[in-house]
């Protein structure tokens, strides 16, 4: 059937599905040979030249015949495996119908060993031998008796025509035992015609029976004949017409070839005749493997090509640059190449002077390295570099940051052509390593590696404060920057600039943005300076800040109160620095109370208005720029107030009770209770924690003087008073006296006895002074 696969083919297609998928059968070609030659001549040139003479298909026949305009030999020939002259270059000439020894079925192969599953054949083509016609083997005429032959053995004729039907359509087998008779008729028939050749009576197709009377022998046969008597006659041979040749038998060939029309059918010839033919050829598919490859050399190695090659030629192309070797073996080392450099390269497999399809590759030497890698410069984020391009040739360049510390993060920067780049968006304040590589167009070679280190610089601190100044240190804390950093530096110094030999310690070890500085001037501006510094040592941007400290404390506190006001006053050494004005505080029972400012040189403040007995506390700073010095303080009480209101409350005649009223705005209870009689000399005192107080064991009728005293704190305030006089416990006392005068009659004088009485009186008044309760009676004297 015409496009039919064989049956192998099927096989093969069928196990091999899954190769089939990823590899494409190879391309065929085609050559048209215009060399005139006979159908041997022209299979060897293929078999030498290309691959075989041209198998046609239904795929092919179309492109085959587009590239004919005249006939030409095909790889089809009738017995493929003839073995006659098959591989002289000269044919017989099969027009003379001389059969050779032929066992192949016809037509079933093609010259590279295809099965023939289709024909395109031109009408009436291909040829087949008509068979001859009827004839009679001879002609006889019998006489009997028969004559007595004068041999001893006669020759006999064992011929048996057998009844069994033949093998093929109106055949008969004719076997001849007598060969000499054979030949004497064969010699006839050659006398009678010059047309007709016949090289195996046997095998020739016939469409008539012969039939010869031949003795037979029963045991000479397998078939049951009848017996019959024997006859003894003769036979007597005549001339014989011969046989009418069919007249398509004269087109008739033997061993053909076949030609390919300039249309496309197929037609028999002479396999001697000279004609163009058409070879094919797979198209050669191999490869050139590429390995060793540096920046100057390389190793090369390619398929064999197929069928008996001349030589190969190795093409070697570069921008500007080309190489022609010719070689005979697989491999081959270049050398002295330019490094970055493509180079194309083709090995021609070159046969009968004819370039194959050429294995093809290409590679990249290995590009150069760059030199002088430097850090010309960095930031916060950005790193700075410059190169030297290498020798020889490259693309781009890439460059690969890699962090040193955790996370170990990389960042590339890819397609770089110039000599210096600008790293940015890296980490502030971290360590990084730069690999450098030179690569080239489509990345399949890349160069050693070039190495440089540097760190960004770390990020500005920011939030910079002060807090907790004292007069001689304070506390300082910041915001750590973004990024890395390893630590930080504080540099202080003073109002002008200069260093300050202070001591900065951390307040946490976990923490190294708060530390205390101590060591300071009191009083004093002071400035701070803050850096970040990385891990590789370099400095962040400084941030800075002024403070001061507080001045040192004042000194000499003293205090002076009365009953409503308390007066401090103090000294203040210059070395304790500057300031700007004092403060001082008054505090009752811990809460503030007054708060009280002076620049007032003589450094003092009265605090008014203050209750009367009670502890004040009064604490004095020194200021400068809001910051206080260490306190200096001192408590005092304000003197009490008097009570008032003083009286008796009752009396008897030896004893006395007195009232008052507390003072007002005073906290004081207690009391000092005094009563006083100079006349008897008697003094009493007493204290008490209420407004009441009694004295016993006075002398009747006698005043008293009472003061009573508001006592605080062993202060006492000035005191109240009031007189009490006892209950009288009259007594009558009389009293004479003489008058003696050197005067005589004097003493009867009227108005010297008067002024005498009035003396008298005024003695005893003098002497009793009120403290006692008298009555003098009479005015007069008397003499006695």
């Amino acid at each position: 059937m015409m496009g039919n696969l064989s049956f192998t083919r099927k096989l093969c297609i069928s196990v091999c599905w899954g190769l089939l998928l990823m590899y494409t059968a190879a391309e065929r070609q085609y050559f048209i040979i215009s060399q005139n030659s006979s159908w041997v001549q022209a299979r060897n040139h293929c078999q030498v030249c290309y691959e075989e003479m041209v198998t046609l298909t239904p795929e092919n026949t179309h492109i085959v015949a587009r590239m004919i305009n005249s006939d030409h030999w095909i790889g089809l020939r009738k017995y493929i495996n003839y073995n006659g002259t098959y591989n002289d270059t000269t044919e017989p000439d099969n027009s003379t119908n001389i059969s050779p020894n032929i066992s192949d079925t016809p037509w079933t192969l093609w010259a590279n060993g295809d099965p023939l599953v289709f024909q395109n054949w031109y009408p009436g083509y291909p040829v087949f031998k008509s068979p001859l016609p009827k004839i009679d083997c001879c002609s006889c005429s019998c006489t009997c008796p028969a004559p007595i032959r004068t041999t001893t053995n006669p020759p006999t004729v064992s011929s048996v025509t057998s009844q069994k039907k033949p093998t093929g359509p109106n055949t008969s087998t004719v076997i001849y035992d007598n060969m000499t008779d054979f030949t004497s008729l064969l010699e006839f028939e050659n006398a009678t015609t010059d047309t007709m050749n016949f090289t195996n009576k046997a095998n020739v197709t016939q469409s008539w029976k012969s039939t010869a009377v031949l003795n037979v022998h029963a045991t000479d046969s397998s078939w049951t004949t009848t017996p019959q008597l024997p006859i003894l006659s003769t036979c007597e041979r005549s001339p014989m017409l011969p046989p009418i040749i069919p007249e398509n038998n004269k087109n008739y060939i033997e061993n053909s070839c076949v030609v390919i029309l300039s249309f496309g059918p197929w037609v028999e010839k002479v396999c001697s005749e000279q004609k163009p033919f058409i070879c094919y050829e797979d198209r050669f598919m191999g490869r050139v493997n590429v390995s060793n490859i540096t920046s100057s050399s390389v190793s090369l190695r390619w398929d064999q090509g197929p069928g008996d090659l001349s030589h190969y030629r190795l093409q070697v192309a570069a921008a500007n640059w080309n190489l022609t070797v010719k070689l005979h073996n697989l491999n081959f080392e270049l050398n002295n190449l330019t490094a970055g450099t493509r180079y194309n390269i083709q090995v021609f497999p070159v046969k009968c002077k004819r370039d194959l399809n050429p294995q093809n590759s290409s590679f990249y030497t290995i590009p150069g390295e760059v030199e002088n890698l430097t850090v010309t410069s960095f930031t916060e984020t950005s790193v700075s570099l410059s190169w030297k391009k290498p020798d020889g040739n490259y693309d781009f360049f890439q460059v690969t940051a890699k962090s040193l510390l955790d996370p170990p993060d990389s960042i590339i920067m890819d397609n770089i052509i110039k000599e210096h780049l600008v790293f940015d968006k890296l980490k502030q304040g971290n360590n990084y390593m730069f690999i450098f590589i030179t690569g080239v167009k489509d990345r399949t070679m890349w160069s050693q590696e070039r190495k440089t280190f540097a760190c960004t610089r770390p990020a500005k601190v920011t939030k910079l404060e002060a807090f907790g100044n004292s007069d001689t240190y304070l506390q300082l804390k910041w915001t750590p920057p973004e990024g890395k950093y390893k630590k930080f530096t504080v540099k202080v110094k003073d109002g002008n600039m200069s260093d300050l030999n202070a001591t900065v310690s951390l307040l946490d070890p976990s923490k190294l943005n708060e530390v205390c500085v101590s060591g300071l001037p009191r009083g004093s501006m002071i400035k701070f300076f803050v850096s970040a510094f990385s891990n590789c040592s370099l400095q962040g941007e400084t941030e800075n800040i002024t403070t001061y400290t507080a001045p040192g404390p004042i000194s000499n506190l003293s205090l002076h109160a009365n009953e409503s006001s308390i007066t401090a006053s103090w000294s203040f050494d210059a070395n304790n620095g500057n300031v700007s004005e004092f403060q001082a505080k008054l505090f009752l029972n811990g809460s503030s109370e007054q708060n009280k400012k002076t620049k007032d040189e003589k450094k003092q403040i009265t605090f008014e208005k203050l209750k009367t007995a009670t502890n004040y506390t009064v604490a004095v700073y020194a200021v400068i720029n809001n910051l206080t010095s260490p306190e200096k303080s001192s408590s005092i009480f304000t003197l009490p107030s008097q009570p008032t209101e003083a009286k008796v409350l009752s009396r008897t005649s030896n004893s006395l009770t007195f009232v008052w009223k507390a003072p007002v705005n005073s906290s004081a209870t207690d009391y000092n209770c005094t009563l006083n009689s100079t006349f008897w000399n008697i003094f009493q005192t007493q204290n008490v924690n209420n407004t009441s107080c009694c004295f016993t064991n006075l002398f009747s009728g006698s005043n008293y003087s009472f003061q009573v005293y508001t006592v605080s704190e062993g202060r006492t305030s000035e005191p109240t008073g009031c007189l009490g006089e006892t209950v009288e416990d009259k007594v009558e006392i009389s009293l004479s006296m003489m008058c003696i005068s050197k005067q005589s009659l004097y003493c009867d004088e009227t108005k010297v006895r008067e002024n005498l009485f009035k003396e008298l009186k005024d003695y005893i008044k003098d002497e009793l002074n009120g403290n006692v309760v008298y009555e003098v009676q009479g005015d007069t004297f008397q003499r006695t």
